[in-house]
């Protein structure tokens, strides 16, 4: 009779687990789909992106096995190309590619790439340093565009052609109604040079500013700052909103747009910057049941989110709509709308 009583209550709790476990699963899945294998453009096998989506992956498919997501090798311009004509199924952009690819704007793009959607943003941020050495006596953006407008024959280096942040770097100019062909014909010095090489060339005086597109605390600029006194410029409202409205970067309102004092050794103030961000796209292809779920994975889960990446830690659900830079998928839309989070 004690067996059987305990073997009922032992039946019992089985049951109890089993549902809780049914309901858990079936509010994860409630959209009705077929089991989908997707691939995931990202970053070089090892780097950063690389191992964030694949932590990411795993994530979606142990909450939802419905979805398998292989990723595989890619990087900078390929991703949204390959993302937009379904080569891949999901991709990570940033937000100014992502905008040159969906336009078709030249020099990054020849054609356009109407087929990429965005499933949500901010997956990691880049800030625009301008790197001026304290000899200059200078502590804005303004203040070096008037020295260039000035013929003082400032010497800089500039990431190299034909990469992403060059384009970056006109469009500051172009602001300005300045060019880097400007920069020579008034005396100065550009130096087209990877990372690696414009420490070098810092270090030992061939320029006296540098401009750089990278995550914070970002250690050629920590280098940088090391070797010689140097001041991180500040850029003006003005030139970050013209860098929003024309090549996506983050917006002001998202106070994302500084590069905090102290990041860097002497500096002492808080520098305003233009900063871009990451956000994951995806072909407008993809079933809505399919976008709508991996977002919805994403956010019940945050904080394992959070915990696969720190650059994951800029993505809030309830905001992940705002700073995208390419039109919404109509999955993540449908999301964002019953979630409340968005009108």
């Amino acid at each position: 009779m004690i067996f059987k009583k305990y073997f009922l209550k032992t039946i019992l709790l089985i049951f109890i687990i089993i549902s809780i476990s049914s309901i858990s699963l079936a509010e994860v899945s409630n959209q009705e789909f077929d089991p989908v294998t997707m691939t995931w453009v990202a970053g070089g096998v090892g780097g950063g992106w690389y191992i964030q989506a694949g932590g990411l992956a795993q994530l979606i498919n142990e909450k939802d096995p419905r979805i398998t997501i292989k990723v595989v090798p890619g990087g900078g311009l390929v991703n949204a190309a390959r993302v937009s004509k379904r080569q891949d199924d999901l991709g990570w952009g940033i937000t100014f590619v992502d905008k040159a690819a969906f336009d078709g704007t030249a020099p990054l793009y020849e054609d356009a790439y109407p087929d990429l959607r965005s499933v949500g943003a901010i997956f990691g941020i880049y800030n625009i340093h301008f790197v001026a050495a304290a000899n200059q006596s200078i502590h804005t953006v303004d203040e070096m565009i008037q020295r260039i407008k000035d013929g003082k024959g400032i010497k800089i280096a500039v990431p190299m052609k034909g990469t992403s942040e060059l384009p970056i770097m006109d469009t500051i100019l172009d602001f300005y109604d300045l060019s880097l062909e400007d920069i020579e014909r008034k005396g100065g010095k550009v130096f087209h040079a990877v990372y690696a090489d414009m420490v070098t060339l810092y270090k030992d005086q061939h320029v006296d500013y540098v401009f750089t597109h990278l995550s914070i605390p970002a250690a050629a600029v920590t280098e940088m700052t090391i070797s010689r006194d140097s001041v991180v410029l500040s850029a003006s409202d003005e030139l970050i909103d013209y860098c929003h409205e024309t090549l996506g970067s983050v917006d002001r309102e998202s106070g994302l747009c500084v590069i905090p004092a102290h990041t860097y050794k002497g500096q002492d103030n808080d520098a305003l910057a233009v900063v871009t961000a990451g956000e994951l796209t995806v072909n407008k292809d993809v079933p809505d049941e399919v976008v709508y779920t991996i977002l919805k994975v994403l956010d019940e889960n945050i904080e394992q989110v959070y915990q696969i990446d720190a650059t994951n830690k800029y993505f809030i659900p309830e905001d992940g709509w705002r700073n995208v830079a390419v039109p919404l998928h109509t999955g993540a839309e449908k999301y964002y709308k019953d979630a409340g989070y968005m009108d």
